[in-house]
């Protein structure tokens, strides 16, 4: 989960708090990160830099929330497959501002931006590291494990720093709320993270450009959980709609 729709009221002292941590904590690691920029390839990083922008526009309202998905989680894994520290981290900072502004209903607020912002490069830097440590502990340089490893714990994270949010603006009880953003956010995940390791695979084994083939079938993909969760979303249709008094957060 990567961005946030704010209503007009204002955020609670305890979820203001919450946001200026991490947002706090986000831009420090983007900083950091940033300042030790390293390239693995400029045209490489390029071809799929702009794909997650557009992947980014593609996004999935969720049932009975005010939160969306999209596809640019997918270059993110694919990112920590592939690319350096930096170069995810400015992948995951691009797809937040993307995702934030495309298509809002409201116009964003500064601390909403900078609060998507510093979600999704906590999740993504978060899972490169720890991804890549499990791959050292392991003693293995598995690509299996890295993904599915960067995988979990991505979605683990997001969806947690999702739920603390929505518990401290709505007061709702967090376990709840977490384990309703995982498990709409679990499908989605797992074929994407199926979907980061071919198109890893295949540009390891034949070259970048061949993995690009297996994004139009993650599009597929995409579109059949898309019209999976609008019918969700009608069979919901009569009940009642989740009161929001500030923060709302969006999926990646």
């Amino acid at each position: 989960m990567a961005a946030a729709e704010q209503a007009r009221e204002a955020v609670t002292p305890k979820a203001g708090l919450y946001i200026a941590s991490i947002a706090a904590a986000g831009l420090a690691l983007l900083t950091l990160g940033l300042s030790h920029w390293q390239s693995s390839g400029t045209a490489r990083f390029a071809a799929f830099f702009f794909l997650a922008a557009a992947a980014s526009t593609q996004k999935i309202r969720l049932p009975r929330m005010r939160g969306t998905m999209s596809l640019s989680f997918l270059f993110i894994l694919i990112g920590i497959a592939n690319f350096s520290f930096s170069e995810t981290l400015l992948l995951g900072c691009t797809a937040a501002l993307i995702q934030t502004f495309w298509m809002a209903k409201r116009q964003p607020r500064v601390e909403q931006v900078v609060f998507n912002i510093a979600t999704l490069v906590l999740c993504a830097g978060f899972a490169d590291w720890m991804g890549h440590e499990a791959s050292v502990l392991a003693r293995t340089n598995s690509l299996v494990l890295l993904i599915a490893a960067a995988t979990f714990l991505f979605l683990v994270l997001n969806t947690g720093l999702v739920a603390v949010v929505i518990s401290l603006t709505e007061q709702k009880p967090f376990g709840k709320e977490w384990l309703y953003c995982f498990y709409w956010s679990f499908p989605y995940f797992l074929v994407g993270g199926v979907a980061a390791g071919l198109v890893s695979a295949l540009s390891r084994s034949s070259g970048w450009f061949s993995g690009l083939l297996v994004l139009p079938l993650m599009y597929l993909c995409h579109l059949w959980y898309q019209i999976h969760v609008q019918n969700a979303i009608q069979e919901q249709a009569t009940e009642p709609e989740p009161e929001a008094n500030s923060v709302l957060a969006e999926t990646l």
